[in-house]
């Protein structure tokens, strides 16, 4: 009997053992799984583009100026119940008229995004977020062929809705579309015929010129449209990369001068980190 009971007491130990290992792997399938999933809600990128910058700067000719871009930019990513990005990019371009030979004309952006997206829409793999935009961008431009005593921007601070379109397919990859465009915006630009001669060229005197003759407006005035379309995929076990492409469009006009048009287009490689 003592024998009996010893082996009985023997495989419920063994069979309450295996319960036990059964629910630990269980639970550590589950966090793994959990990590893996999660691994994407938020993500942080560098983005490297090359394009065609095309600017109208009609306070100084009628003639519009283009040439390549270089965009470098950091981008942060937050998908939860809303999805939540930010945006610093810097872009560089050298640029020229059809009446020069050499491109000596300049332009440099330094710009920033941030929106907040809430999910509108979901069914099976597409999801439709809209939310709030802001945007804060500094474009200077310089024509020293058309003008070197002087320099030229037009900046703006604006505000906007922003759509995201997300269609998931398999293997984890995935099509992201946005499209945002200003519906308020506040900005500057330069006189059409300046107060001096020569603009104050130092740190100081180019921020100070940047950030001069504020004017807000809206559609009439201000306009920015920006399209974007990633194409995400898998690299390694956790990583993504994206082939993106991007349009972005700006017109600003304040009441007694000439507008400036900018138009570019890109092109480049996303590695999400």
């Amino acid at each position: 009997m003592n024998i009996q009971y010893r082996k009985l007491k023997l495989k419920m130990k063994t069979k309450l053992l295996l319960i036990q290992i059964l629910i630990l792997t269980g639970a550590l399938v589950k966090a793994q799984d959990t990590k893996l999933t999660s691994d994407h809600d938020k993500t942080y990128s560098v983005n490297f583009q090359l394009g065609l910058n095309q600017i109208k700067e009609t306070n100084l000719i009628p003639l519009a100026h283009q040439g390549r871009l270089t965009e470098l930019s950091f981008e942060t990513e937050k998908i939860k119940k809303s999805l939540r990005q930010f945006r610093f990019s810097f872009l560089y371009s050298r640029i020229k008229t059809e009446a020069e030979e050499m491109p000596k004309s300049g332009n440099i952006m330094f710009c920033l995004d941030y929106s907040f997206n809430f999910l509108i829409y979901q069914k099976n793999n597409l999801r439709y977020y809209l939310g709030p935009q802001a945007s804060l961008c500094y474009s200077y431009m310089l024509y020293p062929n058309w003008d070197d005593s002087h320099g030229y921007w037009a900046d703006y601070l604006s505000f906007g809705p922003d759509n995201i379109l997300s269609l998931s397919l398999k293997h984890e990859r995935e099509w992201f579309t946005s499209l945002s465009f200003s519906l308020v915006s506040i900005f500057s630009r330069p006189d059409e015929i300046r107060q001096y001669k020569m603009d104050n060229s130092s740190v100081e005197g180019i921020l100070k010129a940047l950030n001069s003759n504020l004017e807000s407006g809206s559609l009439n005035k201000a306009l920015q449209i920006n399209f974007k379309i990633e194409y995400r995929f898998p690299v390694f076990v956790s990583k993504r990369e994206a082939i993106t492409f991007g349009m972005n469009l700006i017109r600003l006009s304040q009441k007694k001068e000439q507008p400036v048009f900018q138009f570019i287009w890109q092109a480049g490689l996303k590695i999400m980190l």
